[in-house]
């Protein structure tokens, strides 16, 4: 299996944040690796790619793997300005909305967020929909205290109908693109972050409505799933400033809930 072309996706994000790209077969987990570097006192806008992760991570801790060739594994690490330290919760929807973009552009398929950061697709006639894509942001702390995030993403690109996890997820090709290309979706991605962390910095506002414009959620009847057993189960209204959904429920109470309080949220 040819592994994305680090060269190439190095020259294409030349003149972004993004100043070193690595690309290598195998590794634990890409986010730990990177985690690791920012505390050795890696300067931020490293990218590191694997075509395979032994150790991957998604939220709560669940695993994430897939079989070489078959995704993208990527993660990045990001500055995180002190004035923009409290909206660091937004950094993994920032990168929901790139990785929607990067499909869109890339394969055509038509892809949204199911909040706070899952990438579905729509299949195309004969195709598989569900999940293609989920996001872990995690914060290191560099040797002088600033905090670095540290953004890993795994895309299902060409993952067959018999490795899937769950019967919600799918991959590209089966959702229906022929052949996704992984280098050309890592420049993409890395482009529409790049430019979406900029958002997130300067413009907080706009961020939020492109995330808005992505996400599927809102406006759905949806069952929220919470510790101790806990099930909510209302209308998905917004996804607030800092970014936690906002549901209401049959009684018209509105329960503002961060990624952290949520075990699963499904559509009703």
């Amino acid at each position: 299996m040819v592994l994305p072309d680090q060269a190439a996706i190095a020259a294409a994000v030349r003149g972004t944040r993004w100043h070193q790209v690595l690309v290598v077969p195998s590794t634990g987990s890409t986010n730990a690796d990177l985690a690791d570097g920012v505390r050795a006192g890696d300067e931020p806008g490293r990218v590191l790619i694997a075509d395979v992760q032994t150790a991957g991570r998604g939220r709560h801790l669940r695993p994430w793997s897939a079989p070489a060739g078959t995704q993208l594994s990527i993660s990045v690490t990001v500055a995180v300005p002190a004035a923009a330290a409290p909206r660091a919760g937004w950094l993994s929807l920032v990168t929901g909305v790139a990785a929607v973009a990067a499909v869109r552009e890339v394969t055509g398929l038509s892809a949204g967020l199911k909040w706070p950061n899952d990438v579905l697709l729509d299949a195309e006639p004969g195709g598989r929909g569900g999940k293609t894509a989920g996001i872990l942001s995690e914060l290191a702390t560099a040797p002088g205290g600033n905090l670095v995030a540290v953004i890993g993403t795994g895309l299902n690109t060409t993952l067959a109908a018999a490795d899937v996890p769950v019967e919600t997820a799918t991959s590209l090709q089966l959702a229906g693109a022929a052949d996704p290309d992984r280098t050309a979706l890592a420049i993409a991605y890395l482009r529409h972050l790049d430019a979406g962390l900029t958002a997130w910095t300067d413009d907080p506002a706009a961020a939020r409505a492109e995330y808005l414009a992505a996400c599927v959620t809102v406006g759905q009847e949806v069952t929220v799933s919470l510790p101790a057993d806990e099930v909510l189960r209302g209308t998905a209204v917004d996804v607030d400033a800092e970014g936690r959904i906002v549901v209401q429920d049959a009684a018209g109470k509105r329960h503002v809930l961060s990624a952290g309080d949520v075990t699963h949220l499904r559509p009703a």
